[in-house]
C-alpha cells in the first residue's frame, strides 16, 4: 500500500510555492495599479510667472503632467518604486488583517469567495490603470529630464515658483 501523502511529494511542493510566490506578484500588480490610479494621493500645483506642469505623487512624486498635452504624463522611476514600496506594505497589512478576520469565522467558505472576487476586481482595475498608464506615457523620453529623481523644490526655486501640495481621496480634494 501506498501510504503517501499528495503534500509530501515533490510536486505538490513546487506548486504550493509556486502559489505563495504568485500572491507576491499579484500584490505587486494592485499596488502598480494604485499608484498609477492616483486614487489616494498628492497633488502639487505651482504659481509664480512661468507655466509649470502638475506633479502627482502617492505619497511620493511619480508623475508630472505634460505642458503640451493634457493626456500626457512624465514618470520618476524612483518616485514609482518607492511608492511600490509603500503600497505593498499598505496591501500586505490589510490582507494581513483580512485573512486573520475570515479565519475567526465560523463559516469562512463565504467570505473566503468575497475576498476573492474583490481581488480579482482589484487586478482588473490594475490592469486598466496600467494599460491607461501605457497609453498617456510620453512619446520617448522628453531631452532635459531627468527620469530618476524628481526634487520640486529645486525645480521650482530655479523657476521661482511656488508649489503647494493638497491631498485627495478619489473625487475629494483638501482645500
Amino acid at each position: 500500500m501506498n501510504n503517501y501523502k499528495i503534500s509530501d511529494q515533490p510536486l505538490a511542493k513546487k506548486i504550493k510555492t509556486s502559489l505563495n510566490s504568485a500572491k507576491y506578484l499579484i500584490i505587486a500588480i494592485i499596488s502598480l495599479g494604485f499608484t498609477l490610479s492616483s486614487i489616494i494621493g498628492v497633488e502639487y500645483n505651482c504659481e509664480g510667472s512661468e507655466m509649470f506642469p502638475t506633479y502627482y505623487g502617492s505619497p511620493f512624486i511619480f508623475k508630472q503632467e505634460s505642458l503640451g498635452s493634457s493626456m500626457q504624463y512624465y514618470y520618476s522611476i524612483s518616485g514609482l518604486f518607492l511608492n511600490l514600496l509603500v503600497w505593498n506594505i499598505v496591501i500586505l497589512v490589510v490582507r494581513h488583517g483580512l485573512l486573520s478576520l475570515i479565519q475567526l469565522k465560523l463559516n469562512p467558505n463565504p467570505i473566503k469567495k468575497l475576498y476573492k472576487i474583490f481581488v480579482g476586481f482589484l487586478l482588473v482595475f490594475s490592469f486598466l490603470n496600467i494599460s491607461i498608464a501605457y497609453i498617456g506615457l510620453g512619446e520617448g523620453f522628453r531631452e532635459g529630464l531627468n527620469y530618476w529623481h524628481w526634487n520640486l523644490d529645486t525645480i521650482a526655486k530655479d523657476w521661482g515658483m511656488v508649489c503647494e501640495g493638497k491631498w485627495y481621496i478619489l473625487f475629494w480634494k483638501e482645500k
